[in-house]
């Protein structure tokens, strides 16, 4: 069940690989403004559901549809410049590089000379722009903005990774399980991450297997069973025992 507009809807997507139905059917609204959370059981479609919407893998059918009008995404570049940013578990961090490479990678600022005939990467200007975005969005200090991402914590490259979706300016950000593998205090550290995004009014969707964190920061709950999204609810008209339900297939109502 979603209130208010929609952002994004995902329409009755199938996805087969040789003799394997990934996804049969599955379809879902993501409301502007609000945090979705999607869950279920390994296996049950939810990794190459995001990767359909942000074009790594296309359906076999169904459609998707952005701001209401009906949207074909053919890889992820494109999926980036419609505004779609995807924070996988990897976070696509490049180890040996600092802040300002990896919040700017593929997107460096440059200084031109020479009547722009010559263009120098501007490190200056992407370090304090970093460090500003970070501190000033994401409600956090990065601590040596030189230092490689080998050395953050797990909570410092997962706040960089979210910081540098903010910056792209998306319209919607998708958040492969962001508390995976953190100890207690770098996962609080995140959560807090998560509802300061969802106060600046961004659309957000994670997908976890935590349903603590899900009830805490999301808005509405959608469960994935064998392929198909098989209920989305408001969190407050669910328990977590109804969520577990769905995620075990016992129930099957679609609300």
């Amino acid at each position: 069940m979603v209130e208010g507009e929609v952002l994004l809807s995902v329409k009755d997507i199938y996805k087969t690989f040789g003799g394997v139905e990934a996804l049969r059917g599955a379809s879902l609204d993501i409301a502007k403004g609000q945090v979705t959370a999607l869950v279920g059981d390994n296996g049950a479609g939810k990794s190459t559901f995001i990767k359909v919407i942000m074009g790594v893998h296309q359906p076999t059918s169904g459609s998707l549809h952005l701001n209401g009008a009906k949207t074909v995404i053919p890889d992820p570049e494109s999926a980036r410049k419609h505004g779609l940013e995807a924070i996988y578990q990897d976070l696509a961090l490049v180890g040996t590089f600092d802040l300002a490479s990896n919040f700017f990678l593929g997107r460096e600022l440059t200084q031109s000379y020479l009547g722009g005939l010559v263009k120098v990467k501007d490190t200056d200007r992407m370090r304090s722009e970093a460090v500003r975005v970070l501190k000033e969005r994401v409600g956090i200090d990065i601590g040596n903005p030189y230092a490689s991402a080998y050395v953050m914590s797990g909570g410092q490259r997962q706040a960089l990774a979210i910081g540098r979706a903010i910056h792209s300016d998306a319209q919607l950000i998708i958040m492969d399980e962001p508390t995976a593998a953190l100890g207690v205090e770098e996962t609080e550290r995140v959560l807090q991450i998560i509802e300061r995004v969802k106060e600046q009014g961004l659309t957000v969707l994670i997908i976890s297997h935590n349903l603590e964190h899900v009830f805490r920061c999301a808005d509405t709950i959608a469960v994935m069973h064998r392929g198909q999204v098989t209920t989305h609810l408001n969190k407050h008209e669910a328990t977590r025992q109804d969520i577990v339900a769905h995620i075990m297939g016992s129930k099957q109502t679609l609300a």
